[in-house]
């Protein structure tokens, strides 16, 4: 019988979050997928397989910037993508609040990759579903429940707490996948959902530095931890934030990888996949 096999990308550029999910028909899930130089290696994952569902978690280059480049180059014709699934902010409503902590990093984080974006939807036509909280995409064997979406009020770090957060499950596993959530984004999931976070894996928010709090991590009590980190990233030695820094954009946490790896440790968890070691296959 065929195995669930979850491809975690290494990095061709200098940081970046792609998976690919092959499902025991033959079919593939993708998961967001890097830069334009990331484009080669997630092709090659893919191997001319049909797109089932594309999910795109939130608009960051380090994203979806491979996507959009894609799509603005040829329409994605190297692709064969039946459904692409995303909730992102409204651009016209973000760009036009400026009731905010600091405005021209909240400026630069809308501007990022939301104009793009938008400038490709026409080219989708029918292929695109905005997802909402407690819907549930099914490819196969693979059942995908969203679980967190965009809030409306979360200025500090407006993007990376847009994040979709979703479980996939499949006959063997669960992994939930986190995105870029920060801690404010992170309190509201759990805050939502607490109790539908447990997951044999999960994908560390925000490559594992500046992410959820460690209440988040305990509810989902995984055993193995996906880290989307080049080198630099994972021997990251910041600790707990500048509070003064931290208070001038309305933040009051952040925590480095060098704090998510002691939460790690502490809850028990022995395997971790790093993507400065490579690709990895795990079979779920």
């Amino acid at each position: 019988m065929k195995k669930t096999l979850l491809y975690q990308l290494t990095e061709t550029s200098e940081y970046m979050m792609g998976f690919v999910i092959v499902t025991q028909k033959d079919n593939v899930i993708v998961i967001d997928g890097g830069r334009p130089a990331d484009m080669p290696l997630l092709k090659e994952y893919i191997a001319g397989r049909h797109i089932s569902a594309w999910i795109l978690t939130h608009p960051h280059e380090d994203h979806i910037s491979g996507f959009v480049d894609e799509m603005e180059k040829n329409g994605g014709a190297d692709f064969d993508i039946e459904r692409i699934y995303y909730s992102f902010p409204p651009y016209e409503e973000m760009i036009q609040n400026t009731d905010v902590e600091d405005l021209d990093y909240y400026r630069a984080e809308v501007n990022e990759m939301l104009p793009a974006f938008d400038r490709i939807k026409p080219r989708l036509g029918d292929k695109l579903s905005v997802v909402s909280r407690g819907d549930t995409v099914a490819v196969d064997e693979c059942r995908l429940d969203i679980l967190y979406t965009w809030h409306r009020g979360l200025t500090a770090n407006p993007i990376n707490d847009a994040s979709l957060a979703f479980k996939l499950t499949t006959p063997n596993k669960t992994v939930l996948f986190l995105g870029d959530l920060g801690p404010d984004g992170g309190d509201l999931l759990y805050r939502e959902s607490r109790h539908l976070l447990k997951a044999d894996i999960v994908q560390m928010a925000h490559h594992g530095h500046m992410n959820v709090g460690f209440e988040v991590y305990a509810a989902i009590s995984p055993e193995v931890c996906l880290w989307c980190c080049p080198d630099w990233l994972w021997e990251e030695k910041e600790e707990p934030g500048d509070p003064e820094k931290l208070f001038k954009v309305g933040r009051i946490r952040m925590y480095g990888t060098a704090v998510t790896r002691q939460w790690m440790e502490f809850l028990g968890v022995r395997k971790h996949y790093v993507t400065k070691d490579g690709t990895h296959c795990i079979e779920l």
